[in-house]
């Protein structure tokens, strides 16, 4: 006798996020839904977000949605989290209460990685070919896994560690260097380690 297993989850979206989890008409909310071949219920009223899978969803699909409704309660648009839907792009959520302690410091961190009009986050998401959000407590990343870490490790090195930003890019720009030249030298189908 075989057992189904049926694929529900329901998370909490921040309010203030419900609208863009629905879109317009609710336009993002039926994308997520024909990608993955899922059922989205969304309560305005909780923030609760219930994704459950058909008789046709696949198992990756069903955790992708998850994520792209994460990444969307987290700040990003529509097109950004819809990349969560590709093999190689993944949601890093980094909450900055697990580092900071005092509401002072978080509020000074979270300054230090947005930076004047955005120029520290816009930096970071160069230098590491991610997208980033900084929303309520915490600093989401959507990238391929080298990127995140890059990103990952950055937003730990300003925000937890207190490293000024000029040292935490210099790392950043020679570790950029170091990818685009292992990526020339594969598609030139040069292998250095050999």
């Amino acid at each position: 006798m075989s057992e189904d297993v049926e694929m529900e989850e329901t998370i909490r979206v921040p309010k203030d996020r419900i609208g863009a989890v629905i879109g317009k008409k609710g336009k993002t909310r039926k994308r997520i839904e024909q990608i993955a071949d899922v059922k989205v219920h969304v309560d305005s009223k909780t923030g609760e977000v219930t994704i459950r899978g058909t008789e046709r969803t696949l198992p990756e699909n069903f955790y992708n949605a998850i994520q792209v409704i994460r990444a969307i309660g987290r700040g990003f648009d529509e097109k950004s989290a819809l990349e969560l839907f590709s093999d190689d792009r993944y949601l890093d959520i980094i909450d900055l209460r697990d580092m900071l302690r005092k509401r002072n410091d978080i509020r000074r961190q979270k300054g230090r990685l947005i930076g004047t009009g955005g120029s520290v986050r816009k930096k970071l998401e160069a230098l590491t070919d991610t997208h980033i959000r900084i929303y309520g407590d915490t600093v989401a990343i959507i990238g391929d896994a080298e990127g995140l870490e890059l990103a990952h490790r950055a937003i730990i090195e300003l925000a937890g560690e207190g490293k000024p930003h000029s040292v935490v890019f210099k790392e950043l720009e020679l570790q950029r260097k170091r990818r685009k030249r292992a990526k020339l030298l594969r598609e030139l189908g040069i292998n250095l380690e050999e």
